[in-house]
């Protein structure tokens, strides 16, 4: 439903043009935050997280990796660091990306 009211609000072109800009974010994501176990998990919250909430995600994230003197190569810690931040945001907002435990 957020997607169709989306289209309703600002026309298929931009809902286009910011689908294209999620593909890349996500791109983005998996090259440098994929530890082989999130996949599933970055996949959901491109496509239930708004642009600019993955933007800034993705700017806090860096940072902090680039603060914290994380090294490059240390895919599980950089991984740790994003979902974080991402669930933090989704908590915001009221959308669940991680599973509940039973």
């Amino acid at each position: 439903m957020p997607n169709l009211n989306f289209i309703k609000e600002h026309g298929i072109k931009k809902f286009t043009e910011q689908q294209k800009k999620k593909i890349k974010l996500l791109e983005t994501t998996m090259e440098n935050f994929d530890d082989g176990r999130s996949r599933s998990f970055f996949c959901k919250e491109v496509a239930l997280l708004d642009l600019a909430s993955l933007e800034s995600a993705l700017d806090e994230a860096t940072q902090k990796i680039k603060i914290d003197n994380i090294k490059p190569d240390d895919i599980k810690i950089k991984a740790k660091i994003l979902k974080s931040i991402l669930n933090e945001i989704a908590l915001k907002e009221g959308i669940e990306l991680t599973k509940k435990k039973s």
